[in-house]
């Protein structure tokens, strides 16, 4: 009896630590794509094609502009479904590079901190499988 609770809490420990990051992830991101992608979609509607330029040159000015911070994010959590560990090293550097870029600017630690945090849990959790493979194969 006290084998079998024991392989249920590490067994539960273990699907906490895998599935976590996942629901955190889309917790945030679809909170990210509430906040910008529907501005950016009524951007868009609004002024279609001055709109996209606007777009694209706002890709590359981080300053006081989230919209390069949100692709990026975007794209890195895309690129974690198949590659955790390097969606989550696009996701941290993306929220670090925004945070250095508006120091001055502590509004953008609304985003950076929980997406750096998305980027953290899924490094965790791609450190974790990594440790328990190697124990197992042992």
């Amino acid at each position: 009896m006290k084998e079998q609770y024991q392989l249920n809490e590490t067994m539960k420990f273990t699907i906490d630590k895998i599935f976590s990051p996942k629901i955190y992830g889309i917790i945030i991101t679809a909170l990210m794509l509430l906040i910008f992608g529907s501005a950016l979609i009524l951007a868009l509607f609004d002024n279609w094609p001055e709109e996209l330029k606007e777009i694209l040159k706002a890709l590359l000015k981080w300053y006081d502009d989230p919209t390069g911070f949100f692709f990026t994010y975007l794209i890195g959590y895309v690129v974690i479904w198949w590659k955790q560990l390097y969606g989550s090293l696009i996701i941290m550097l993306g929220s670090l590079l925004v945070f250095i870029i508006n120091i001055d600017n502590p509004g953008f630690l609304i985003f950076a901190v929980p997406t750096f945090l998305v980027g953290f849990f899924y490094v965790e959790s791609w450190y974790n499988k990594r440790m328990k493979n190697k124990t197992v194969s042992k």
